[in-house]
């Protein structure tokens, strides 16, 4: 019988419900509380990159770091891969995810019209977006990419009743710091 290869791993609901709670006790809190959350993200990211890659060989250029977070990271991480990945060719990468697990339990509530809870929903979609802007940066800077992230979600979509909400998605940019070789180098 051979030994499982696969890391451990959290449920989804576990997940899911610690990102439920951690997210609104900081969205309470205003920017601040963004704030807040993308530091605890880019701290897990980075804890997350260095556990991924610890028996992997060295990256040695921009691309190869983002292509990794691209494919590997983000299937570890956040359970697919990107779905897209465009460029600039100038240090700036924007990584759009469609349909981003972790917002995918977001719907519109509380409101007293529809566009006061959608844009309550969006209000919290921020707030899981600097987290997990916070996870990417994490990442890539423990690889040696010295970069700001901004997470912008994406809106769903109503085509015809709430029973067909398609779920937010999430667009990351990423901007590599300016004058820096790879790994923070001159």
């Amino acid at each position: 019988e051979m030994a499982s290869t696969s890391r451990p791993s959290v449920s989804a609901s576990a997940m899911s419900y610690l990102l439920l709670v951690m997210v609104r006790d900081y969205h309470e809190k205003g920017e601040a509380g963004r704030a807040q959350l993308e530091t605890m993200g880019a701290q897990l990211g980075a804890r997350l990159a260095e556990r991924y890659t610890k028996d992997r060989a060295r990256f040695t250029t921009h691309t190869e770091v983002v292509l990794w977070t691209c494919k590997e990271f983000w299937q570890e991480t956040f359970g697919k891969r990107v779905d897209n990945l465009k460029t600039n060719n100038r240090g700036v990468y924007v990584l759009t995810d469609v349909a981003f697990e972790w917002m995918s339990g977001l719907r519109p509530f509380g409101g007293d019209t529809e566009e006061t809870s959608w844009a309550l929903m969006m209000g919290y979609a921020e707030s899981y977006g600097s987290f997990a802007g916070g996870v990417v940066r994490g990442a890539l800077e423990s690889l040696g990419l010295r970069c700001a992230v901004i997470a912008e979600p994406t809106c769903g979509a109503v085509t015809s009743g709430a029973e067909e909400f398609k779920p937010l998605g999430c667009k990351f940019t990423v901007r590599l710091a300016a004058g820096l070789g790879f790994g923070g180098v001159a």
